[in-house]
């Protein structure tokens, strides 16, 4: 009987050792190669869906098994993870059959579908961009372990990501995957070890497996993508902008949660160092939900409860008689009356250097169960997948907020901020260039919940392509690691420590100048063109089956 289990099993570890704690992104490009020869196998349905969705299992148990880490009955929010998304590669496994049977090559069948489900999988259910206008948009979605993610290294080809964001990247790399899987599979070395007899379909129905033309198309994405990345690469030096420090505490999350004494003892320390140094910043940013106090604030045109208007007062005096020597941008809750009632929000507040607030940005891509349960007024049993045992649900903001920056030799900036795992969705990072472009961005983020794991890395090498994606520096400001100062080619400029594993579960300052880039990108004004050409070419395809079938 042919071997179906290894190749997809084999396929599951390959891939999670092309991202980190391995980080060995080469792997990427052949990585799904075994899963592949599922598309042939003479095996029944069964066995060969069963086998594909397994090999999506071993990948997500093992690249996403930090989130246990972060609590206890975070196990279950693993589990559950690691049981329903593996179902996109069952669906991979189908459509690229389908392709397959109409005589379409591996090497444009793989990339094609590939995206598109990357795609679904960042936005399903209600996330995507196009349903904003219509009101029912709640952005929701995974958007970690993408294949074009395994190459955050590779600085030459990822640029690219200028032009279609990561999902241009993952195409190139699932396309040299196909291309492989159509070289390889028909070998009779191959065969032989995945136990095909004679007459197991080696070729696609176009009658050959290795097109020429294939071959040519798949060289001209590698060495069009490359020497784009080389042109892309050779400009003038970045102009410089503000000093920014970020502040980079040591403080595990029972610790936070409890906002404890080393909480705003850790943070005080680092935030009277940071307006000591020398040369003199323009702007401390303090990570996510890191300043201990809330802010409280009442929305205008509002009348609120007179005991949260009073809390409102007595907070915002508070504010304005503490000790401000420089802009600070602070990671907090807030707690905003409007619509008649309290809200809390996820926030980042800028205030000057009376205390006076200069503007406020409130998350939008909520983490389900970290800050919100999913349908938990309708299904109150959800709340056993999450860390807390008190309801402390989050409402998402809805602006992007451009918050202004005036340095001591009187320049403007402007610049906006992505909290936490908002940077690992490209629809929220383009958004602050595609119109009145900011300055820069800052990434604040509480990585206190992972302990050290490759979670840090990994988030880390996410935020790269935001910062090529809108070609504008990126500053990142995250308790426990990885903070640092991210240019907009994506190298990694400013760490705490001299590498990554170093910089990780320490304290420190991270102070550097923000390196200002002037080039314009294609990718905010054009947006998901390529997951949504990919997903017009499946359409085509599954309805030109339908219609020959009828």
């Amino acid at each position: 009987m042919p071997r179906v289990f290894v190749p997809a099993i084999l396929s599951g570890v390959l891939l999670w050792a092309a991202f980190f704690p391995l980080n060995l992104g080469f792997l990427g490009f052949f990585a799904l190669v075994p899963w592949l020869s599922l598309v042939r196998a003479d095996v029944s349905r069964r066995r060969r869906y069963f086998a594909a969705y397994l090999g999506g299992v071993v990948f997500f148990a093992l690249a996403t098994q930090w989130i246990r880490v972060a609590h206890p009955m975070m196990y279950l929010s693993w589990l559950g993870l690691t049981i329903v998304t593996p179902v996109t590669w069952v669906l991979a496994l189908a459509l690229i059959r389908r392709f397959d049977r109409r005589g379409v090559p591996l090497t444009f069948a793989v990339p094609v579908v590939w995206v598109m489900l990357e795609y679904l999988r960042m936005h399903f259910p209600i996330g995507f961009p196009f349903l904003q206008p219509l009101g029912v948009q709640h952005m929701f979605g995974f958007g970690w372990y993408f294949l074009g993610y395994t190459q955050h290294t590779f600085l030459p080809l990822i640029q690219i990501a200028d032009l279609g964001g990561v999902y241009a990247v993952s195409f190139v790399v699932a396309a040299v995957n196909g291309w492989l899987a159509d070289r390889i599979l028909p070998s009779s070395v191959v065969r032989r070890a995945l136990r095909w007899n004679a007459t197991s379909p080696t070729e696609s129905a176009s009658g050959t497996t290795r097109p020429v033309w294939a071959t040519l198309c798949v060289l001209l994405l590698l060495v069009g993508s490359l020497a784009y990345g080389f042109v892309q690469l050779q400009h003038p030096a970045f102009a410089d902008g503000p000093r920014v420090t970020a502040l980079q505490g040591n403080v595990p999350q029972d610790e936070k949660i409890l906002r404890s004494g080393l909480l705003v003892t850790s943070y005080r320390k680092l935030f009277e160092e940071a307006n000591a140094a020398t040369p003199r910043t323009d702007l401390v940013i303090w990570p996510e939900t890191c300043f201990a106090d809330d802010w409280f604030e009442i929305s205008e045109g509002e009348t609120a409860d007179p005991e949260f208007a009073k809390l409102t007062r007595r907070r915002q005096a508070n504010f304005a008689t503490a000790w401000w020597p420089t802009p600070t941008l602070l990671g907090l809750n807030s707690l905003v009356w409007e619509d008649g009632r309290a809200w809390k929000y996820n926030s980042a507040l800028l205030i000057d250097t009376q205390g006076q607030k200069l503007g406020r940005y409130d998350k939008m891509h909520l983490v389900p169960f970290g800050e919100y349960v999913p349908l938990g007024n309708v299904l109150p049993f959800m709340s056993m997948f999450t860390p807390y045992d008190h309801d402390y649900s989050c409402r998402p903001g809805e602006s992007w907020t451009r918050f202004p920056l005036r340095t001591a030799d009187n320049r403007a900036f402007t610049f906006g901020t992505l909290i936490c795992y908002e940077d690992s969705d490209p629809s929220l990072a383009r958004e602050y260039v595609r119109t009145n472009p900011v300055d820069f961005l800052v990434n604040i983020s509480n990585d206190g919940w992972f302990r050290g794991s490759e979670e840090h890395e990994q988030h880390l090498a996410i935020c790269r392509f935001r910062a090529i994606e809108t070609r504008r520096a990126v500053m990142r400001a995250v308790n426990m690691g990885i903070s640092g100062v991210i240019d907009s080619d994506g190298r990694v400029v400013a760490l705490p420590g001299e590498t990554w594993a170093s910089s990780k579960q320490t304290e420190a300052i991270v102070s550097a100048v923000v390196p200002l880039d002037n080039r314009a990108s294609w990718y905010p004004v054009l947006g998901d063109w390529l997951p949504l050409a990919c997903s017009l070419v499946v359409l085509v395809v599954l309805l030109r089956g339908w219609f020959r079938r009828g």
